[in-house]
This record gives structure tokens, sequence and C-alpha cells, in this order.
């Protein structure tokens, strides 16, 4: 959590002096992404500090439903920071457990590229394209209300994207990877993907940085565990034996 405050810190320390000095408006595009930028670091740094929950092992579930719950309420009465709190939890209970639930380094592997091709799907082609086009209430139980500092409003990122942070955070804690340099690419792929979507003036997919930045923080683990795999898994069965 100190990494992120520190990153946090500096972010706004940037964001203030930047808008104050007048070199940067608040309304401008670079304002914007300043401020979303803000969001973003602080979602990313309470969903790291929220890893310790993975020691609930399935009682993570437990957590999940009653977030999932609180979260609903927080939509029906308007409370904003209720709903906030509630689908951050939701979210990183839910994806540590299902990162607890894998069980070999070829299953992260696989599910890091398959959502690649998934979400590009999902954003372009298929149901997010259709939920974002149809502007319905149904909008605020799959997306997460971010405050964008410094202006009355707030900036949206789904719930499934600090899900499968969460899932990958949850990875490292199992493999033994690199858990804060993975969190922080991470919360950086956030940002590209916010910058990206700016700049095109369009929704995109998050979930794709987001698999690259895990994969690229810890390559060389993720290949070693892979090859030690069949080992391990050799040695387990003569000892059964």
């Amino acid at each position: 959590m100190l990494v992120f405050t520190g990153i946090f810190g500096c972010a706004a320390l940037l964001f203030f002096m930047l808008t104050r000095s007048g070199l940067v408006s608040r309304n401008s595009d670079s304002g914007l992404m300043l401020a979303f930028m803000l969001g973003l670091i602080l979602a990313g740094g309470i969903s790291s500090t929220l890893a310790f929950l993975s020691r609930l092992g399935h009682r993570l579930l437990l957590v999940a439903l009653g977030s999932a719950l609180a979260a609903a309420a927080g939509i029906a009465t308007g409370l904003a920071p209720l709903e906030l709190a509630a689908k951050l939890l939701f979210a990183t209970s839910a994806g540590l457990w299902v990162g607890m639930m894998l069980t070999s380094i070829g299953q992260i592997i696989i599910i890091s590229g398959l959502i690649i091709l998934v979400d590009f799907y999902s954003v372009f082609l298929g149901p997010t394209k259709k939920l974002l086009e149809s502007g319905g209430k149904a909008i605020d139980y799959f997306t997460i209300n971010l405050p964008v500092f410094g202006a009355p409003a707030v900036s949206k990122i789904g719930v499934s994207d600090l899900l499968f942070y969460a899932v990958f955070l949850g990875c490292t804690l199992t493999y033994r990877l690199r858990r804060i340099t993975t969190a922080v690419a991470m919360t950086a792929s956030f940002v590209g993907t916010m910058i990206i979507g700016l700049t095109l003036k369009r929704g995109v997919p998050a979930l794709p940085l987001l698999s690259v930045s895990f994969l690229l923080s810890n390559a060389d683990l993720l290949y070693r565990r892979f090859l030690e795999e069949p080992d391990e898994q050799r040695k387990r069965g003569e000892e059964r034996n």
C-alpha cells in the first residue's frame, strides 16, 4: 500500500501543480486524463491492499456475496459511497477466490490469452457493446463509478476489469510471483487504456493491456514455474502412492 500511496501522492501533486499554474485546464483532455488517473490509481491501491483477504480461503465467497448485496442496496438507495466500496470489495474478493482456484501455471497462461480475445469481442461486437449502446440502468450493476478529482463527475471501470485485476493479484500470491511489480503494472495498464479511450473518444477493452502487463511482469517466473510443473506433479503422484 505504501507504493500506491507514494504513486497517488505524486500524481495528485502533479495534477495540483499543473492545474493551479494554468499549464493544464481541468476541463481539457489532459486535465481529465490526470483526474481520471487518480481514480484508477486509488482503485488499484485499494484492491491491492485487500489482497490480505486471500487468507480467508473459500470464505471469500461469503465476502463476495455480502458485498454484492451491499452494492445492490447502494444502487437502489442512491448511496454512491456504499456502492463504490461494496463493488470494490466484491470484485477483489471474487477475483482472489477465482485466482485461488486456478491450479496450474498452464491454466493461468491460457486464461490470460483467452480474456484478451473475449474482451475485444465483448467490447466491439458482443454484450458489452450492446449494454453500452442501450444506456439502460443495467450498466450501473456492471460498472464501478470512480471519483474524478477536481470535477463533479465520475469515470467508469468495469467490475470484470477489477475482478481480473484481483485474479492476477491472487495468482502472484499463490505462485510466488512479483506482487508489487504486477500490481503497479496492472494499474498502469488501466491508465493506458483510459488514455487510449479518451484519445479515440470511444470505449476500449481494458483486459488486453491488463493481461499483457501481468504476463510481462512475470514472464521469466511463469516460464520457469511452467517447466517445473510436470516434475512437481510427478513427485506429488509418487508421494500419494
